[in-house]
């Protein structure tokens, strides 16, 4: 997958990566932002980081 993080602090981008790296991602750089998300949303990590993920896949068109 191609990703752009989200987070605006970020400069992360990487193309033809694994889910699990950017989730790594996720965990060593906004483990703060995601728990904050997550208690002000009550809603559960797992959820948060799966959102973020949608949200930070970059379709590449390839036409």
């Amino acid at each position: 997958m191609n990703v752009n993080c989200i987070f605006s602090s970020c400069d992360f981008k990487r193309n033809n990566i694994e889910e699990k790296e950017f989730l790594k991602h996720l965990s060593d750089e906004h483990s703060d932002e995601i728990l904050e998300i997550s208690k002000k949303e009550n809603m559960s990590i797992e959820a948060v980081e799966m959102i973020t993920t949608s949200n930070s896949t970059v379709f590449i068109n390839s036409n």
